[in-house]
């Protein structure tokens, strides 16, 4: 049986300004061509589905035909949880219709498994979206103060018959202390002020487990014990990442392979004088520059925007340039938002706030 192994697509994501919708699309695109082109039994999503609880309706609709063309079209069967980005009841909604149509989804937990068979005898397939410290208590009615616990609560009775396969999202590692290098830009934490980490020695059992919540693609302990990561870059500190989706060839051994995926724009840095910078070629990637002026530059992002529509942020690597040794005195007694930002406008920029300008500031205050 084949599988293919995605997990964060986190659609609806935004970079700085910029929609990613079309970026996302063109990659789910190819993986539909991987799943013909490679014969795909099953589509498993390990976690955060969307890029916020409550998605837009870009995002919906794009998830929409994604499953739909899988789960109609092609006629293979989808494997979800939901991630820690998702809202575990939203996607619960319809959750009927879609089982019947070979689309499985635990937005919320539910000891549940699920058994396809071929040549090679049983394959269970155990759902576990992501469950919270706080929910876990709930549900298993005892205090659950660390996500090993947790997952020694959910997987306490499994007879490990047949082989078996976990699709889950979790922050695992092989001793269950923080490592700050798996984290990315960007990337929520499970919890705040406390370990997010658990023992992935508790999946040593399972012949693959299917991770999601860690965005680079990486095994822990054994590979059959994977995160397959983005499907794209969602950060600069990705920039020298390739991404990729995981197929894995289950039979009476595992074997798993990662099949690169090309994006439409690309995320780099750029760093330099400004008068070097704005003499790149053009480009539509996102671009992130660093500034090495000795003085700030007037309107840099809107000349640059012009050489780089997807420019996310400009920073200067000097950071003294923005100190003053001229000191902003001020009484503040008896004057206006208006009267103190012309005040400011006129220290900073060394001239007094044209009409246009007040009239514009006068509308953003009110």
């Amino acid at each position: 049986m084949k599988l293919l192994h995605l997990a964060d697509l986190h659609l609806g994501k935004n970079i700085g300004n910029y929609s990613l919708i079309e970026d996302q699309k063109y990659v789910l695109d190819q993986i539909l061509d991987i799943i013909s082109r490679e014969n795909v039994d099953i589509i498993m999503i390990a976690g955060d589905i969307f890029d916020t609880q409550v998605s837009s309706v870009e995002a919906l609709s794009l998830y929409s035909d994604f499953i739909e063309d899988i789960v109609f079209n092609k006629k293979k069967t989808i494997l979800a949880v939901s991630g820690n980005h998702d809202s575990g009841k939203r996607l619960d909604v319809n959750s009927k219709f879609y089982k019947a149509k070979n689309y499985h989804l635990a937005g919320e937990y539910k000891k549940e498994m699920l058994t396809f068979e071929d040549e090679y005898g049983k394959i269970n397939f155990h759902l576990v979206p992501f469950i919270s410290l706080n929910q876990a208590s709930i549900i298993f009615n005892k205090d659950i103060t660390n996500f090993t616990d947790l997952y020694k609560e959910v997987l306490k009775d499994l007879a490990y018959e047949d082989r078996n396969v976990l699709i889950s999202h979790c922050y695992a590692n092989n001793i269950a202390i923080e490592d700050d290098n798996l984290y990315t830009e960007g990337q929520k934490p499970l919890t705040i002020g406390g370990s997010d980490a658990m023992d992935a020695h508790l999946f040593e059992r399972f012949d693959y487990v299917a991770l999601g919540h860690l965005h680079n693609r990486h095994y822990v302990i054994d590979p059959k014990i994977r995160y397959s990561g983005t499907f794209m870059k969602y950060s600069f500190d990705e920039e020298n990442k390739t991404k990729s989706v995981t197929l894995v060839d289950i039979k009476d051994r595992v074997e798993t392979y990662d099949i690169d995926i090309k994006a439409l724009r690309d995320f780099r840095t750029i760093s330099g004088k400004f008068a070097d910078v704005i003499r790149k070629s053009p480009s539509d990637d996102y671009i992130k520059v660093i500034l090495e002026d000795e003085s700030t530059i007037e309107n840099a992002m809107a000349k640059l925007k012009e050489k780089f529509p997807h420019i996310v942020q400009i920073s200067y690597k000097n950071k003294g340039i923005f100190a003053s040794d001229s000191e902003f005195d001020i009484d503040l007694t008896g004057k206006t938002a208006i009267e103190l930002f012309e005040e400011f406008y006129k220290f900073k920029m060394d001239e007094e706030m044209t009409d246009d300008k007040l009239k514009a500031l006068k509308k953003v205050i009110e």
